[in-house]
């Protein structure tokens, strides 16, 4: 499922949006998503809903805005799902060649997860058109 995903055709991804839309934008609707999702699940509880591979695309697109980088412990938790789950996830994002994994140069024991080019061109996609609406 994921691999279909990621190998949708690209004339979705190269849509044109009528208007200029900025990363700062961008960045303002993944922020909006990530809290909203926070207060569903919060409201309605979180074993009703349970999205943790977009979570981790979330959290990755505004880390990357705000330049810092994610250990995948940290993107774990940022997944809000059992560590186990969050770990499958991301292992099905970086199969769908939308995250990647990045050895930490100083600690060997550490990798620090970022997305890939082709995770953000779907990324300021699916947001561009989000904000169309």
């Amino acid at each position: 499922m994921t691999f279909a995903i990621a190998m949708a055709p690209m004339t979705v991804a190269k849509r044109v949006t009528p208007f200029a839309v900025t990363d700062t934008m961008l960045v303002g609707a993944a922020r909006r998503l990530y809290e909203l999702r926070k207060v569903r699940d919060a409201l309605l509880g979180d074993a009703l809903f349970s999205e943790p591979a977009w979570d981790i695309l979330l959290d990755l697109f505004i880390s990357e805005h705000e330049q810092r980088r994610l250990s995948v412990s940290a993107v774990c938790i940022g997944a809000r799902a059992p560590s186990a789950t969050a770990l499958r996830y991301l292992a099905m994002l970086q199969d769908a060649d939308l995250v990647e994994r990045i050895r930490d140069a100083c600690d060997g024991r550490r990798s620090h997860v970022q997305l890939t080019p082709l995770g953000r061109l779907r990324m300021v996609n699916l947001l561009g058109r989000l904000l169309e609406a």
